[in-house]
């Protein structure tokens, strides 16, 4: 006989649905004490297996009627298998006869929150915590685990807390809070906790991983890739941290470091298109123009669907001499993804380039109906008119951005070109005095698009400015 509380070791578990399966298949009554159905439902639950689960769960009832262990089991079955009718009629009945029982309340929570019944979920997880005597630890990590899992971040968060409190040393609830704390968009309470997980263990990838993330948020790029480093080096085929590490140098325009980085990513990932087009774009911000093609190429072989590598091919094109051809290829990738504001931006590039000015306006006009909140198009769209002595739609222009760009030099120095050739000289001092707050060197770019000024007073002001 067994004693109440003993436990099946896993191999002893094995064994017994071994012995189960075999008694069901020779169509003979299966005989096993209360324990061991326990062990045999818990190994089908594990299993995901609720039909094996259900099956035992009924056979073990008509040996055992009474057993709140296996209706326990009945009830997380039947919440595991969406029957949550089922399952409360039966919490219902444990709640009558074992109202001291943490595991009730457990189960009652978890098909609550199933079930969209958030404050009810609350309530029943506070009274397993409330109930639960010997490992509150555990009964708080095993109610926010699924609160995680179902993206109700803040409940979760309040029971890892009430953890922490607990076991400060806790690595699964420091982790777990890390996570919480970064879902919450709380970065600087996300490093503390992930930090002091490497305190106790600072062999964690996963944890420098997670680091990196939290500080590229936060714009600490530098820090990011001293964390990606660290994860690196314990791991050294963490692809992913591999893959965030070249994608943050190329980001920082490192492209050297960020070549080498997706060299040896290509490595694991000899299939991945986007890699391609990334090592692709390495060796084009190089100007290493052959192996860029080659990159984009091998890209378009392993799917010829991939909007970016034709992209890829129409920059390195325009780079090369080649606009006519780069023309082709830049309306093939806007022909597979026509939602792309580069694409757009690319095309008017190119179309001003080869000298149809209208169509680069058509271009850039899409490029602002994708993303207004880009200077750039808008910009391209008033040097185009500003080249072609189109004054009033260029006022059309600045009338339509409004004070949107109001920081942005660039702008501000094409409107100050316009202003001053339709002889509104005041109003062209303003403008460059607005780019020059935001790049002192602006002006210079002023007197490069208005080459020819006759006027030494104006000139004048405008350096003193």
């Amino acid at each position: 006989m067994r004693d109440e509380g003993d436990y099946l070791s896993y191999d002893e578990t094995l064994s017994i649905v071994r012995r189960y399966e075999n008694s069901l298949l020779q169509n003979q009554n299966p005989f096993f004490d209360a324990i061991e159905f326990e062990g045999i439902i818990d190994y089908y639950m594990a299993e995901n297996n609720g039909a094996k689960a259900s099956e035992a769960v009924s056979i073990a009832l008509k040996m055992y009627p009474n057993s709140s262990e296996i209706l326990l089991r009945k009830a997380d079955m039947n919440v595991m298998m969406q029957n949550y009718e089922e399952a409360f009629t039966t919490l219902r009945f444990l709640e009558g006869v074992e109202s001291r029982n943490f595991e009730v309340y457990l189960i009652k929570g978890q098909a609550f929150l199933e079930t969209g019944q958030l404050h009810l979920a609350e309530e029943a997880f506070d009274r397993a915590v409330d109930l639960s005597i010997e490992d509150k630890v555990d009964t708080l990590t095993r109610i926010s685990t699924p609160l995680l899992d179902m993206d109700e971040i803040n409940l979760g968060c309040k029971y890892l807390v009430k953890a922490f409190a607990i076991e400060p040393d806790n690595l699964f609830v420091l982790f777990d809070l890390g996570f919480c704390y970064e879902r919450m968009n709380d970065l600087d309470r996300s490093i503390f906790f992930y930090n002091r997980y490497l305190d106790i263990n600072p062999f964690a990838a996963s944890v420098w991983y997670n680091i990196a993330i939290v500080h590229t948020k936060k714009g600490l790029f530098d820090k990011a890739l001293d964390a990606y480093d660290f994860c690196l080096a314990i791991d050294p085929e963490y692809e992913s941290a591999l893959h965030n590490k070249a994608n943050t140098l190329a980001t920082l325009e490192r492209f050297p470091e960020a070549l080498e980085a997706f060299q040896e990513l290509v490595q694991y990932e000899k299939e991945n298109v986007r890699v391609w087009c990334s090592l692709g774009e390495c060796y084009e911000k190089q100007e290493i123009f052959d192996k860029a093609m080659e990159c984009y190429r091998k890209a378009i072989s392993l799917d010829p669907n991939h909007a970016e590598a034709y992209y890829g091919i129409g920059v390195v094109m325009m780079e090369t001499g080649q606009p006519s051809l780069s023309l082709d290829f830049i309306q093939k990738a806007i022909s597979l993804d026509p939602e792309q504001y580069d694409f757009w931006l690319g095309l008017g590039k190119v179309n001003f380039e080869i000298g149809q000015q209208d169509e680069a306006l058509k271009a850039y006009r899409e490029a602002v109906l994708i993303n207004p909140d880009e200077a750039e198009a808008y910009l391209a769209l008033a040097e185009i008119y500003l080249y072609q002595e189109k004054f009033k739609e260029v006022d059309t222009l600045f009338d339509e951005v409004g004070g949107k760009f109001e920081a942005n030099a660039s702008m501000n120095v094409i409107k100050a070109a316009a202003l001053y050739l339709t002889k509104r000289r005041k109003e062209a001092l303003d403008a460059l005095k607005a780019a020059k707050k935001v790049d002192p060197l602006s002006i210079d770019d002023f007197f490069s698009i208005v080459s020819i000024i006759n006027d030494d007073e104006f000139i004048l002001q405008a350096k003193q400015l």
